[in-house]
């Protein structure tokens, strides 16, 4: 019975129930202040799923109740509740969860954002009570003039870590970087890491200087820098709403006299998206072809997109059998109802009209068996056989 009681005695010792979290603010900077100890600011939204996620799992983590009430002063603010919607405009707050931790005198000492388990989250806590690898230590650091590339690089992904924007940080950096000197270790490193921008007087200066670029950096680098930039910036206009039409035509205006590694291919996929947006299904063809050719494209559901734009727009019979020749290959590949749909259509475009029926057959049937809405392919075998 003693022993019992010994073992159910020391219980309550080893863990605490939650984290202690302070009822206000202003709490958590006095205590912090007396203490000396940094406040760890829990900044959520009552929307935010991820915030959800880390109070139900992370928070709850015995290891880390431990730890955190251990060693910081713990405070949890909704960000668009008061003082919350101050803190975030004063902290800039725009991702949720964020987790700050802050000194007696306000200032943030380091950073972090986004769900994360409880090893991921013990970590951040270290990092916060070590001296040399907090957010504000890499601060001082570079206002004490070290722009070597390992620490420049370890710097912006600590920015990106803690959800800052560090695209902006290096456009800043590397505008007080001369363009001859572009090609030095650290710029070059910052500028292929964090630079996007195909207008920017960086990317312009590699365009018009790529040979000396090729030389000094690599040829290798340069191609895929090139390359990744007009992806990211295809991209970028691809999913925009507004200006799509002028930002899709700057965009192949930009690119169209440029010369790297995969430069054809990629002027291919731009003028393919633009021929589809413009509905100029004539060019749309072309490039298509061009491109699964020059590509070497096998995706099945890739091919099978443009098979099936062929078979709803496009009336060239040379074009239309290599279009089904690439719907063939995706069945082949994945012999899914939707895309033995597409296979069939294209033979009934063709003319093939009993092999159309079979293949339509052939994909309602498996639609039938996955328990797949079967009303388009019944659509189509009941056109097929009547055509």
């Amino acid at each position: 019975m003693k022993k019992l009681i010994t073992i159910f005695c020391l219980i309550p010792l080893l863990v605490d129930a939650q984290i202690n979290f302070e009822k206000t603010w202003d709490e958590a900077v006095s205590k912090s202040r007396m203490s000396g100890k940094l406040i760890f600011l829990n900044a959520y939204a009552e929307w935010c799923e991820p915030c959800e996620e880390m109070e139900e799992y992370t928070f709850s983590d015995l290891e880390v109740i431990n730890y955190y009430n251990a060693n910081f002063i713990n405070v949890s603010l909704d960000m668009e509740d008061y003082p919350g919607v101050e803190l975030a405009e004063d902290y800039s707050i725009g991702v949720f969860p964020s987790m700050l931790f802050v000194n007696g005198n306000g200032e943030v000492v380091h950073r972090g954002c986004g769900a994360m388990d409880a090893a991921e989250f013990l970590q951040l806590g270290e990092v916060a009570l070590s001296e040399t690898g907090t957010l504000m230590s890499m601060e001082e650091k570079y206002d004490a003039g070290d722009r070597s590339a390992d620490f420049m690089l370890d710097y912006l992904e600590m920015l990106e870590n803690a959800c800052l924007d560090a695209e902006r940080f290096a456009a800043n950096y590397l505008k007080g970087v001369p363009l001859d000197q572009l090609t030095q270790d650290t710029p070059w490193e910052v500028f292929a890491s964090y630079q996007w921008d195909i207008y920017s007087r960086e990317f312009q200066y590699v365009l018009k200087n790529k040979s000396a670029f090729e030389e000094k950096v690599g040829a290798r680098l340069v191609s895929a820098k090139l390359y990744d930039t007009y992806l990211a910036q295809y991209q970028e206009v691809y999913e925009a709403e507004e200006l799509h039409d002028y930002g899709m035509r700057a965009l192949l205006h930009s690119i169209r006299d440029v010369t790297f590694t995969g430069a054809d291919t990629l002027k291919l996929m731009m003028n393919l998206h633009y021929a589809e947006f413009t509905e100029n299904w004539k060019e749309y063809a072309e490039y298509a072809v061009d491109l699964v050719g020059m590509s070497g494209m096998e995706d099945p559901e890739e091919l099978n997109e443009l098979a099936w734009k062929f078979y709803l727009f496009v009336d060239n019979k040379n074009q239309l059998e290599i279009a089904s020749g690439w719907a063939q290959q995706a069945v082949d590949k994945m012999p899914q109802p939707s895309i033995i749909d597409t296979y069939a259509s294209l033979q009934f475009k063709l003319g093939n009209k009993k092999k159309a029926i079979d293949l339509e057959k052939r994909a309602l049937e498996l639609a039938r068996e996955l328990y797949d809405d079967t009303s388009h392919y019944e659509y189509q075998l009941k056109k097929f056989e009547g055509g």
